[in-house]
C-alpha cells in the first residue's frame, strides 16, 4: 500500500529522455543560438557607425529647431505661426543649422593694415638647388619649378596681440558696433570618456545583430521547449506569436518615428526655460534611444496580454470594464 501512495523520486521516469539528455539537449540549442548571435554581431557591427548616425538624427533635428525657437524669441520677433516673415526665416534658421550670435565689430576706419613678408613653405634642398643655378641653366623644369615655389606662398599669420599692438591703443567700447552673426551649428552627441564611442559602436552592432538573428535564434530555443508541450499549448503559441511580434514591432517604429521627436522637444523647453545649455552625452542618449522604443514595443503586447489572462479565465471581461478607470490611469 505504502508503494501505491510514495511519490516517486524519478520526475523522468515517463520521459522518453532523461534529465541529463534534457540538459544535453538544452546545451545543444544554447550553443547553436549564441553561434548565429555572434554571426549577427559580425554582420551588425559592419552597420553600427549608420545606425548611431541614424539614431542622432532625431536628437539634432530637435537640437536645432529649439535653437531657431531661442533665437527667434531672443530678437523679439511675434509668433512665427502668425508673421509669415518670421516663419520663412525660422525655416532658413533650421534648413541651413545657424544659430545667431551678437557679435562687436570695430570700425573698419580703425583697423590698420599689417605689411608682412608672405611665408613661402620651401625645404633646404630645394633652397640650395635655386642658388646654385643660374639663368643660363634655366629649363623647361626649371620654370615649372619656379610655379609651384609660387603656389606656396601663402599669407603671413597674424595674431590677436600683433594686431592689438599695431592699433596702439585699447579699442573704444563706444566705437564698437553690434551687430547679429549667423553662424552654422550643428551639434551633435559629445563623449567623456576616451573608450565610450568605441563601446557604443559594439552595442549598436550587437543590437542590430540581435535583431538580425533573432528567426533562428529564437528558431532553436523554441525547438527546445516545443518538445515538451502538448498539441494544443503548442497551437496557441502559434497563434498568438505573429501577433505578438506585429504588435511588438509596431511599437517600436511608433515610438522612433513619432514619438521620440516631440519626446526630445518636450524636453529640450525645459532647458529653455532654466537656461541649461544643451550638451547631450552619447551613452545616455543611446541608452534613452533603445529604452523608449522597446517600452513602447512591451506596452503594446498589453491587448494580447488581457486576451491570455481572460482565455485562462484568471480575469474576467466584467472586471476590465469595471476598472477602466484604473486602466486610464494607470496606461
Amino acid at each position: 500500500m505504502e508503494a501505491l501512495t510514495r511519490p516517486k523520486d524519478d520526475l523522468f521516469d515517463n520521459s522518453t529522455m532523461t534529465f541529463g539528455e534534457h540538459l544535453e539537449e538544452l546545451r545543444g540549442s544554447l550553443v547553436k543560438a549564441i553561434i548565429w548571435l555572434l554571426i549577427g554581431l559580425a554582420v551588425g557591427l559592419m552597420f553600427a557607425n549608420r545606425v548611431v548616425r541614424f539614431i542622432q538624427e532625431p536628437l539634432k533635428q530637435a537640437i536645432i529647431e529649439y535653437n531657431a525657437d531661442r533665437d527667434l524669441k531672443e530678437m523679439g520677433l511675434p509668433d512665427r505661426k502668425e508673421d509669415p516673415q518670421v516663419s520663412r526665416f525660422y525655416e532658413f534658421l533650421t534648413a541651413n543649422s545657424l544659430v545667431a550670435d551678437v557679435v562687436y565689430t570695430l570700425p573698419s576706419a580703425s583697423i590698420p593694415l599689417l605689411a608682412e613678408d608672405p611665408v613661402v613653405e620651401s625645404n633646404t634642398a630645394t633652397e640650395s638647388t635655386l642658388e646654385t643655378e643660374t639663368d643660363e641653366d634655366a629649363g623647361p623644369d626649371d620654370e615649372s619649378e619656379d610655379g609651384e615655389a609660387e603656389a606656396l606662398v601663402v599669407p603671413a599669420r597674424i595674431t590677436t596681440a600683433e594686431l592689438m599692438k599695431s592699433m596702439g591703443a585699447i579699442p573704444n567700447p563706444d566705437e564698437l558696433v553690434p551687430a547679429i552673426h549667423l553662424r552654422r551649428s550643428e551639434r551633435g552627441l559629445s563623449s567623456l570618456k576616451i573608450e565610450e564611442p568605441f563601446m557604443i559602436w559594439v552595442k549598436a552592432g550587437l543590437i542590430v545583430g540581435a535583431v538580425l538573428a533573432s528567426p533562428m535564434i529564437f528558431y532553436h530555443l523554441w525547438s527546445f521547449v516545443a518538445a515538451g508541450l502538448h498539441s494544443h499549448e503548442r497551437r496557441y503559441v502559434y497563434v498568438y506569436l505573429p501577433f505578438s511580434v506585429v504588435l511588438f514591432v509596431s511599437g517600436v517604429v511608433l515610438a522612433f518615428g513619432l514619438v521620440l521627436h516631440y519626446v526630445l522637444t518636450f524636453l529640450l523647453q525645459f532647458n529653455g526655460s532654466m537656461d541649461v545649455a544643451v550638451e547631450p552625452r552619447l551613452t545616455y542618449y543611446v541608452n534613452f534611444v533603445l529604452m523608449l522604443p522597446l517600452g513602447f514595443g512591451v506596452a503594446f503586447q498589453l491587448p494580447l496580454v488581457m486576451l491570455f489572462l481572460q482565455r485562462i479565465d484568471l480575469i474576467q471581461t466584467q472586471d476590465y470594464i469595471n476598472s477602466w478607470r484604473v486602466a486610464v490611469l494607470v496606461i
